[in-house]
């Protein structure tokens, strides 16, 4: 089974028949979808960023961008409507999306809002993003949705902001080795290496090719092992035929086949219990 880890509910995943459709024709068997622009038909081509500097966390210069980008729009503000869209898109697509709920700052009482939606949506993941808006991994805010991730046993994704915030996230994780923790985009990987700090419960997600090197994606398969590294694509945030080209350069690693199905959709499979 082929499982896209990381994509957005807008694009090419807006509606419920280009979300079946596109899943398809690319031999994808289900998608993890969180929020995006709130109705959005658009799509997006990167650069390939991540050829001109192999080595390098190249997020670094696109986390910026972003967070000046939220900042002036305040699309965080749509994050809860985009929620109930998600959840619909699980109600109309046959068992081919699987939701993940973004919560935002803007939401009060975080663990009263996981406990209703998870009784009426029964969502199988959570996600924060520190470029859509402020916080710390040392906030109260952040503690206490990784607090309720950890006992509903449902996975926490986080898309980090900068090296500092991986130092605290890696100080957090020492303390909650039980959680299920997914770091987007690699973000931070060589702090994780040079502090040698890896867990059975901590994962990387591989979106986009754009922004992640090959030299990254070894290094990171290399580093915490093949059971550890997620498929994703941050569709429709990458390129065109986006989907594609992030399958092929997984199936063109030099591993087995066995450690190519981890990747691409055995290892989420495990975390999700599906």
């Amino acid at each position: 089974m082929i499982i896209d880890g990381h994509s957005h509910a807008c694009g090419r995943f807006l509606t419920p028949d280009s979300i079946i459709n596109t899943l398809d024709n690319n031999g994808v068997d289900k998608v993890i979808l969180v929020p995006g622009e709130l109705n959005s038909k658009s799509e997006y081509s990167l650069p390939d960023i991540a050829s001109m500097f192999p080595r390098s966390n190249v997020v670094k210069a696109t986390n910026y961008l972003t967070k000046f980008v939220m900042m002036l729009t305040g699309k965080v503000k749509e994050i809860p409507l985009g929620n109930e869209n998600v959840y619909e898109l699980v109600q109309k697509t046959n068992g081919r999306v699987i939701q993940f709920i973004w919560i935002t700052t803007h939401i009060n009482n975080p663990s009263d809002y996981l406990d209703n939606k998870r009784k009426d949506w029964n969502f199988k993941g959570v996600k924060l993003h520190q470029c859509w808006e402020n916080f710390s991994v040392d906030s109260d805010f952040f503690r206490e949705v990784a607090l309720w991730a950890e006992i509903n046993d449902l996975p926490l994704f986080i898309h980090l902001y900068s090296d500092s915030e991986v130092v605290k996230i890696i100080e957090y994780k020492k303390k909650h080795p039980g959680l299920n923790l997914i770091i987007a985009h690699l973000f931070g990987l060589e702090v994780f290496i040079k502090q040698n700090f890896k867990d059975e419960n901590l994962y990387f997600d591989t979106s986009t090719l754009q922004l992640i090197s090959q030299n990254r994606l070894m290094d990171a398969i290399n580093f915490v092992g093949a059971k550890r590294v997620l498929f994703g694509t941050d569709t429709p945030y990458g390129c065109k035929d986006n989907i594609k080209k992030n399958l092929n350069r997984i199936e063109n690693l030099e591993m087995s086949g066995e450690d190519k199905e981890l990747i691409l959709g055995g290892n989420i499979k495990r975390i999700l219990k599906i």
